[in-house]
């Protein structure tokens, strides 16, 4: 018998419940591994293989307790759900796995395999917001639509989307984890490139924090440093003040047409 696991709100709600609730054996089926192939857009792309090895031992010793959720392809089996255990599987030399087979089209896969991943929070901060861009872009979903799948808020959806615009190097370790989001998200507020070049040598270095590097980014004015940061929790997205001997102007930041669209609305344009 497969033992039931909660897989969240969010899985609930593309999954049938009778499928996730169901124990009868005739739900699930036993699947030749050499049958089943991986998903080419898997948002996860780092896989730890002690962590894998660790797995593969106590599947060698207790088997696969919760099925591996795919779809038929052909003549294959195309993984939704479980590419972990998948692997742990073939590392501990098994010829089959239990498997529930379910009808989804490519939208509903992607979206299922990106709440599972990050409802056990396996997926890295780069991992996560090139996920999030992906299906944006590929099903035209605005964030608003997005950001209700996944019981995520439409500010942390396009704040985790913006850490792409990171330069290379700050990217790279964002997804080593050298740095935090938060911290990231710092460095993100820092235009000029040998500026933030050298406090993310120090941040490495654990010479400085995140509200130092905050410090370091913002107008020396307290008065426009206050506006830009209510300009920021009011648009979710960077703001600058820009004032003149007459004058001034006001930049807003925007991702793409939607996140423009979403500013818009805001502004009820």
């Amino acid at each position: 018998m497969v033992k039931k696991k909660g897989l969240g709100r969010g899985l609930d709600a593309l999954i049938p419940q009778n499928i996730i609730e169901s124990t009868n054996s005739d739900s699930i089926i036993e699947i030749e591994l050499s049958k089943i192939i991986r998903r080419e857009d898997q948002p996860r792309t780092n896989f730890e293989k002690d962590k894998i090895k660790e797995l593969a031992n106590s599947i060698k010793e207790y088997g696969v307790i919760s099925p591996i959720i795919v779809r038929k392809s052909n003549e294959d089996y195309e993984i939704i759900a479980g590419e972990r255990r998948y692997l742990a599987s073939v590392e501990a030399k098994l010829d089959k796995i239990p498997a529930i087979v379910k009808e989804m089209d490519d939208k509903e896969v992607a979206e299922v395999s990106l709440i599972e991943n990050i409802q056990r929070e396996n997926l890295n901060a780069v991992e996560e917001a090139i996920a999030y861009k992906n299906l944006i872009e590929k099903y035209d979903l605005t964030q608003k639509e997005l950001s209700d799948k996944l019981s995520k808020s439409r500010s942390y959806i396009t704040n985790t989307i913006r850490l792409l615009t990171l330069d290379e190097e700050s990217l790279e370790h964002l997804k080593k984890g050298d740095i935090t989001s938060s911290q990231a998200r710092s460095l993100l507020s820092i235009d000029d490139l040998k500026k933030r070049k050298l406090l993310l040598n120090k941040l490495l270095d654990k010479k400085t924090n995140v509200r130092e590097i905050e410090r370091s980014s913002k107008d020396e004015d307290p008065f426009l440093e206050d506006l830009q940061n209510r300009f920021l929790e009011k648009f979710a997205t960077k703001v600058r003040i820009k004032p003149k001997r007459k004058g001034g102007k006001i930049e807003i930041e925007y991702l793409s047409n939607e996140d423009l669209e979403r500013i818009m609305e805001i502004l009820e344009i």
